[in-house]
């Protein structure tokens, strides 16, 4: 009986997590988006390799997050304030990173430098779409439309990064550009 009543527990605790869990998922958001990378490489997992860095980036509806590591033997170096978010109809708009993105710095944030074999997992957003409401409130718009039917027309639609990175004491600016390959109804979508 002991047995029973325990494995009752266990599994009533469980049934609650797992349901407090889920609520707190609930997004205002009727849809979501997959992406595939395409420039500067096809890459459905969002990866990039080359001798200085490697990338994985993954999106969310309002900013595109990433993981760089630093595979030169000396620092590399993120110039943020040249770096541009590309939009849907290819015009070029100053981003914000996560140390940039809720401060007066967003418009000309700092450089970043990693060192030899370093990873930083960060994210950004245009500028375009970061509001101060008051004092200690953000708000980050999405980039798309995600809550009626016109989310659909967002397929085939193309947006990205252009990163301006110094390794080896050469300047390259990396071409980063995502496409919409699926739109999908949210199943957590908040009523």
């Amino acid at each position: 009986m002991k047995k029973r009543l325990g494995a009752f527990y266990v599994f009533g605790f469980l049934a609650c997590v797992l349901f407090l869990q889920g609520c707190s998922e609930f997004t205002e958001y009727r849809f979501w988006q997959v992406y595939s990378m395409t420039e500067p490489v096809a890459s459905s997992s969002k990866v990039f390799k080359d001798d200085n860095i490697s990338v994985r980036f993954w999106l969310d509806e309002k900013k595109i997050h990433f993981q760089l590591k630093n595979l030169t033997d000396g620092p590399i170096n993120i110039n943020w304030a040249k770096a541009s978010f590309i939009n849907i109809d290819g015009a070029s708009h100053p981003l914000a990173n996560s140390s940039s993105i809720f401060t007066d710095k967003r418009n000309d944030p700092d450089p970043s430098e990693l060192g030899a074999g370093e990873v930083v997992t960060d994210f950004i957003a245009p500028v375009d779409n970061v509001k101060k409401l008051e004092e200690w409130t953000w708000y980050v718009y999405p980039m798309f439309n995600l809550k009626d039917e016109r989310a659909y027309e967002n397929r085939g639609k193309t947006l990205g990064v252009n990163l301006p990175i110094q390794a080896n004491e050469k300047w390259k600016v990396y071409a980063f550009r995502f496409k919409v390959t699926s739109v999908i109804p949210s199943l957590q979508h908040a009523h």
